[in-house]
């Protein structure tokens, strides 16, 4: 009996002993990597015939892209990597990506008050299919418009296969072939952008009162 008793209480205090270890150990710490979306080069667009005049909207994303880097499991199921994020806001993404595009290469005036056609973007899907082969998409809504009207309604959603072949390991092919796909759908924003304001006769300025004229 004594060296069963003994046993027993040598297993007692074993049991103490580990889950004060587990209690007391901390886990390994989550450390993300972060990812910068550069396109590679591409062919630069055609300019557009004459600077047309464009001012920049509200350009903004779904509620749920934020920095986590997201993933699509099917139609109704988003999840989030929590180790893998991007540096900044997809948003931000996508404004510098339109600034470059429309009033860079494509040579539009931007217009900064007064009368313009006004260009709203927002980023609804930047993501991962998690399927086979892998995929991404990049969904945009956007819209042209002037003071009364409204000139363009359009939504673009581009998928990409994932280059599984690349140098690159998976989160870094992922997150270049989602910069890639952006870089090719405000190219697409860009040319129906301008070909509608090629149709557009530009604004005119509301003729002054004759009262607020000055006297000769």
């Amino acid at each position: 009996m004594s060296q069963l008793r003994c046993a027993s209480v040598l297993a007692f205090f074993a049991g103490v002993a580990l889950c004060g270890c587990a209690l007391t150990s901390k886990a390994d710490a989550l450390s993300p990597r972060y990812f910068n979306p550069q396109a590679t080069a591409s062919n630069p667009p055609q300019r557009a015939s004459q600077p047309y005049e464009l001012r920049l909207g509200q350009i903004s994303s779904a509620s749920h892209l934020d920095e986590r880097i997201s993933y699509r499991v099917n139609a109704a199921e988003v999840g989030f990597y929590e180790d893998r994020r991007w540096t900044e806001l997809p948003e931000a993404y996508l404004r510098r990506a339109l600034e470059k595009q429309l009033f860079e290469q494509q040579g539009l005036t931007r217009v900064v008050t007064g009368m313009a056609p006004v260009l709203d973007v927002e980023l609804t899907a930047f993501e991962e299919l998690r399927q086979k082969p892998s995929k991404v998409r990049v969904t945009l809504t956007f819209s042209l418009r002037d003071e009364r009207r409204s000139l363009l309604e359009r939504t673009l959603d581009l998928e990409a296969p994932v280059d599984e072949s690349s140098q690159l390991d998976a989160p870094e092919s992922v997150a270049q072939t989602l910069a890639n796909t952006l870089s090719r759908a405000v190219e697409a924003v860009g040319s129906e952008v301008v070909k509608r304001l090629a149709q557009t006769p530009p604004p005119v300025e509301p003729a002054l009162p004759a009262s607020s004229l000055p006297a000769n």
